[in-house]
C-alpha cells in the first residue's frame, strides 16, 4: 500500500494482516514499519477515530507476534477450526495449543447448516432480542444444561447489558473457557476485553479468576495489557500480591510467554518495583536468555540502559529544573501509553529549544556522568521519530565537510575568532620565550663553569625540567582558553548551526578534528581537536540538537 492509497478499513478488525499489507514470514519489525507509516498520516490529534482503529489492530498483531501466536487465518489447521455449535465434550480437558493455532473467531460461519445447532441460533436470537425482554432470554440461556461456546458468548453480551454484576462479560467468557478449554473464539474475545477495557476496580480479582481457568503459559499473552494498567494505577505491593496469586495457579512448564511478559513488564516495573523483586525477575530471565528472539534481545538491552541511568540518576538530578524535566520525560516514556509518552517527549523537546540558555547552564563542558543518559535519550528519540512525520530528512552527509569548513571559518573569522587566535598564541609564545631564555642561561653557565661537568649536567637537567613544566602549563592554559571561548562563543554558534542543519554530533566532531592544523586563508585552524572533544562531551548540545531534529520533523 502506497502512502497515497486509502487504507482498507473494511478489513478491520477481522483481517489486520491484510490491513497492514503483511504476508508471508513477517515479524515485529515489519509490523512496526507499516504501523508507523499509517500513524504518520492518521495522527491521534487530527484523526482520533482512525488512529484508535489502527492502534487496536497493531496491538492485536503485535501481541500475537511477540508471544508467538500465529494470526494468519489461512494457516489455521483443520483440527483447530472452531464450530460455534459444538456441544461440550464430557471430560474435556485443556490441551496445549499447537504453534499454528489461531485464536480469531470465524467470520463466515453458517449456523443454519449445522446439524448440532445451538438452542438459539444467531438470526433467531437477533430477532428475539427485538421482540422479547432481554432478562427472559438471558434466563433461558442461563438455564441450559449444556451450553455451546455461542451460548456463553450470547450470555456474556446480554449480561453486559442487563446485569449489575461486576465483570459479568469476562466472567461468562471464563465459564465458557472452563467448559470448552482453549476454545479459540472465546479466548480471543477475552483477550480483546483485556486489551480494551480500562476498568481498574476489581481487576485483580478478575486476573486471579482468569489464572484459575487459563493455567498454562498463554495466561501472560491473554492478560498482558491488564497488568500494564494495574502496574500504573496501584501500589507495587498490591500489584505483586495479585501477580503471585495468579502465578500460583499456573501449571505449565513452558517459559516463552513468561519471558516476553517480564521483559515487557520491567520497562515500567523498573521505576516502581522494589530492588529485590527486580533482581529476582532479572535472574529468572537470564536463566532462559538463550531462548530470546532478536527483537526481545533489543528490548532486554533497553532495560539495561534504564538500569544504568537509574544508578546515576541521583547525581543527574542535582542540577536544575531542566534535568528534572528530562528525567520525568524518560519515566513517562517507560510507564505511560505510547500516545501519551510520544506527546510528552515532543513537549519536552519544545521546552529544551525554548529554554536553551537554561539548558546550557545546567550542563557544563565536558558534561561528566552524562554518557548513559545521552545514550538512553537518543534511543528513545530514535523510537519516537519513527512515528512522526514525514518528508523531513537530515542534511546530505556528503555536504558535511563543506558545511563544517564553513562553520569553522565563521567561528574563526569573526571578532571573537580573531581574539581567540591571539589568545591561543600567548601560551605558545610564552613557552618559546622561556625555552630560549633557558638555552641562553644554560650556555652562559656552561661558559663560566666549563670545568665542572656535573654542575653543567645539573643545570641542564633543571632547565629541562623547568621547560617541561612550562610546556605542560602552556598546554593547559591554551586548553583553558579554548574551553572559555567554546563556552562563551562557539557553543552558541553551534546551537545556531543546528537550527538550520542537522548532522550527527559525532560526525561533526570528527570533521572538526580533521580541520585542526589546516589552513584558513593566511591562518591555521588551531585548537580544533579540543573543540571536537568538547562537542562530543557537551550534553547540552546533544539534547538541543536532538530536540531541533525532532521538532523539524514535526513541522
Amino acid at each position: 500500500m502506497s502512502e497515497s492509497d486509502e487504507p482498507r478499513w473494511d478489513l478491520l478488525p477481522d483481517d489486520p494482516e491484510q490491513f497492514f499489507s503483511l504476508s508471508g514470514d513477517y515479524d515485529v519489525r515489519d509490523l512496526k514499519r507499516s504501523y508507523n507509516a499509517l500513524i504518520k498520516r492518521f495522527k491521534p490529534e487530527k484523526c482520533p477515530e482512525e488512529f484508535q482503529r489502527i492502534r487496536a489492530a497493531f496491538e492485536r498483531l503485535n501481541d500475537a507476534l511477540r508471544y508467538g501466536e500465529t494470526r494468519n487465518p489461512g494457516s489455521l489447521p483443520p483440527q483447530a477450526q472452531f464450530d460455534w455449535s459444538a456441544p461440550p465434550a464430557p471430560g474435556n480437558q485443556a490441551q496445549e495449543p499447537s504453534d499454528e493455532q489461531i485464536i480469531l473467531p470465524p467470520s463466515n460461519i453458517d449456523h443454519g447448516e449445522s446439524e448440532s445447532a445451538p438452542l438459539l441460533e444467531f438470526p433467531e436470537l437477533y430477532e428475539r432480542v427485538q421482540q422479547e425482554p432481554l432478562p427472559e432470554i438471558y434466563a433461558e440461556l442461563k438455564s441450559l444444561p449444556h451450553k455451546t461456546p455461542y451460548d456463553y458468548y450470547a450470555l456474556a453480551l446480554i449480561s453486559d447489558l442487563i446485569s449489575d454484576e461486576e465483570f459479568s462479560f469476562p466472567f461468562w467468557l471464563l465459564k465458557g473457557l472452563k467448559a470448552h478449554p482453549e476454545e479459540p473464539a472465546l479466548f480471543e474475545l477475552l483477550h480483546q476485553y483485556f486489551l480494551t477495557d480500562q476498568t481498574i476496580k476489581g481487576l485483580g480479582k478478575l486476573l486471579v479468576e482468569t489464572a484459575r481457568v487459563i493455567r498454562n503459559d498463554r495466561f501472560y499473552y491473554l492478560t498482558e495489557n491488564a497488568w500494564d494498567r494495574l502496574l500504573r494505577e496501584v501500589p507495587f505491593n498490591q500489584f505483586r500480591q495479585v501477580l503471585e496469586a495468579c502465578e500460583a495457579n499456573l501449571l505449565d512448564h513452558e517459559v516463552d510467554h513468561m519471558l516476553v511478559f517480564y521483559v515487557h513488564l520491567l520497562k515500567a516495573g523498573l521505576w516502581k518495583a522494589d530492588p529485590d523483586w527486580i533482581r529476582m525477575i532479572l535472574a529468572q530471565i537470564d536463566e532462559y536468555h538463550e531462548r530470546m528472539s532478536y527483537w526481545l534481545e533489543l528490548e532486554y538491552e533497553f532495560l539495561f540502559l534504564i538500569r544504568s541511568y537509574r544508578e546515576q540518576r541521583e547525581e543527574f538530578l542535582k542540577g536544575g529544573p531542566i534535568r528534572k524535566l528530562i528525567d520525568q520525560t524518560i519515566i513517562d516514556y517507560c510507564t505511560q501509553s505510547e500516545q501519551v509518552a510520544d506527546r510528552r517527549f515532543l513537549e519536552c523537546q519544545q521546552t529544551l529549544v525554548s529554554q536553551r540558555d537554561e539548558l546550557l547552564k545546567e550542563f557544563d563542558v565536558p558534561s561528566r556522568g552524562c554518557q548513559d543518559v545521552i545514550y538512553l535519550w537518543e534511543t528513545i528519540a530514535a523510537d519516537v521519530s519513527e512515528r512522526i512525520d514525514t518528508e523531513w530528512s537530515p542534511d546530505d552527509p556528503a555536504t558535511l565537510p563543506e558545511q563544517t569548513h564553513r562553520l569553522a571559518g565563521q567561528l574563526f573569522a569573526e571578532t571573537e575568532g580573531a581574539e581567540y587566535r591571539k589568545a591561543v598564541k600567548i601560551p605558545t609564545l610564552a613557552f618559546v620565550l622561556i625555552f630560549l631564555v633557558s638555552i641562553i642561561v644554560g650556555l652562559l653557565f656552561a661558559l663560566n663553569k666549563s670545568d665542572s661537568i656535573s654542575g653543567i649536567l645539573l643545570i641542564v637537567g633543571c632547565l629541562l625540567l623547568f621547560n617541561g613544566v612550562a610546556f605542560i602549563v602552556s598546554y593547559l592554559v591554551a586548553d583553558v582558553v579554548t574551553q572559555e571561548f567554546y563556552l562563551s562563543w562557539w557553543r552558541r554558534q553551534l546551537l545556531t548551526f543546528y537550527q538550520s542543519h542537522w548532522f550527527p554530533l559525532p560526525y561533526l566532531a570528527a570533521e572538526l578534528k580533521r580541520l585542526n592544523g589546516t589552513r584558513f586563508g593566511e591562518e591555521k585552524f588551531r585548537g580544533m581537536s579540543e573543540v571536537a572533544h568538547m562537542v562530543r562531551n557537551d550534553a547540552g548540545l546533544w539534547f538541543y540538537s536532538t530536540a531541533q531534529r525532532l521538532l523539524a520533523a514535526c513541522r
